[in-house]
């Protein structure tokens, strides 16, 4: 079996100045294993962004699907361990990722247990809470699962998956995601119905919800990958547009006249 090999890495190419994408792997893989696993998508956006991947802090045993296609390629990684998610241990793994790179991150894509995290960074940001993670103006959830993963028990209970209840959300809070997001979900993925609940915690009028023939997996098909793509672009763009509104700026008086000048504010 081949293994598609993913886009250049940042090791073996100079860093562009495009925007970029902080890339949160499922559970039981890695950075590694996502940058092949969205490969497809990063062909098809890369003279849009630039993708970053970062590795998990928990080591566990292969995710569901690893193997073997990609035996040998260990240590596999999650976002949680035996308690939930771990602040002191993810919070700061991220920020420093992003930190390292430089880069001008203006969205977060994560896959399966990797969208339930960027789900949580995303509603945290939302909730103007100081550590947010406010360079993100959307997020793309592939084949994302239930309940969304927070950083801090005041937005989600640091709690193993298997106690939350399924209508979690709808109990514990006021209000839902309304920060742009499309959810990617396979009509014969086994884990569709919590894919369909994660999308719940979006709401509809700022979100995009595609379905595919497929299972647990990135689209295979050109024409998917591209219809995926050009969302993404899209959010993009309608990102760049809500942040980059002229600022005007007082510069000074000419003949009792104010005199004022609209300086970008740049995404």
């Amino acid at each position: 079996m081949t293994v598609l090999a993913p886009s250049p890495s940042a090791k073996s190419r100079p860093k562009s100045n495009l925007p970029c994408l902080l890339c949160l792997h499922g559970g039981g893989t890695s950075a590694q294993i996502f940058a092949i696993q969205v490969g497809r998508l990063q062909r098809a956006l890369a003279k849009h962004f630039r993708f970053v991947f970062v590795d998990g802090p928990f080591e566990c045993p292969a995710g569901p699907g690893v193997l073997p296609f990609f035996e040998g390629m260990g240590p596999y990684r999650r976002w949680i361990n035996e308690d939930g998610c771990d602040e002191d241990k993810v919070r700061p793994l991220l920020k420093k990722k992003m930190a390292d790179d430089g880069g001008n991150f203006v969205g977060v894509l994560g896959f399966s247990q990797g969208a339930r995290l960027a789900l949580g960074l995303l509603h945290e940001k939302q909730e103007s809470r100081a550590e947010a993670f406010n360079e993100f103006g959307f997020g793309v959830f592939i084949c994302g699962t239930y309940p969304p993963l927070g950083l801090s028990s005041s937005l989600f209970p640091i709690t193993p998956t298997a106690q939350f209840e399924s209508q979690y959300w709808d109990k514990k809070h006021d209000s839902i995601l309304t920060i742009p997001t499309v959810h990617v979900m396979g009509s014969r993925d086994p884990f569709l119905h919590k894919s369909r609940l994660l999308s719940q915690c979006s709401d509809p009028a700022s979100t995009t919800i595609m379905e595919f023939a497929m299972g647990h997996a990135f689209p295979a098909a050109p024409a998917d990958t591209q219809r995926v793509a050009n969302k993404v672009i899209a959010l993009y763009q309608n990102h760049r547009h809500e942040v980059d509104v002229p600022r005007v700026e007082q510069l000074g008086k000419e003949g009792g006249q104010v005199v004022v000048t609209a300086v970008p504010i740049q995404a």
